[in-house]
């Protein structure tokens, strides 16, 4: 290869994101879950550890496309404030974490609809936190991953949610 051949390589490589953090798997959530109608200490549901969605095996995620593995439990958080939903979905995941439901939907709206101009997109704020609370410190060690839901399933307004083995 020559030098202006290697020079013209150089500049069409996009250099690694060194940005994202690798989740360290010796990390303990310090979440203090009380007994019924008491406080839940919310704090690290803000603390977002990495932009990744998660990693799920070929197979697994293959037959969750397909349906062949079936949805266990539904959250719908419409018309939920989003203190509401963050404590919603914090408990959701809690609860079928230990009850074993390893597929799990949550339904979040697409939001308000912006005009044609803006191209339909949708601005719904629980739409945009949803992803920071399920990558946060408190639930990174139950969820495996997660992603928007099929077409038919509520698309880019749902969540898809894979738990891991408690």
């Amino acid at each position: 290869m020559s030098e202006n051949e290697w020079e013209s390589f150089k500049k069409t490589v996009k250099p690694i994101d060194k940005t994202k953090k690798v989740i360290s798997k010796k990390f303990k959530n310090k979440i203090k879950i009380l007994k019924k109608n008491s406080l839940v200490e919310f704090e690290d549901l803000e603390i977002v550890l990495s932009n990744n969605w998660g990693h799920l095996e070929k197979n697994i995620h293959r037959k969750i496309i397909k349906g062949n593995i079936k949805i266990s439990k539904t959250l719908d958080l419409h018309g939920n404030t989003v203190d509401e939903s963050k404590k919603k979905v914090f408990n959701f995941i809690t609860q079928n974490f230990q009850t074993q439901n390893r597929l799990l939907l949550i339904i979040c709206g697409k939001g308000e609809r912006l005009s044609v101009s803006m191209g339909w997109k949708g601005t719904g704020i629980l739409n945009k936190k949803i992803p920071d609370w399920l990558n946060s410190k408190a639930l990174f060690d139950k969820v495996v991953w997660f992603d928007y839901a099929p077409q038919e399933k509520g698309g880019k307004g749902a969540y898809l949610v894979y738990l891991k083995k408690a």
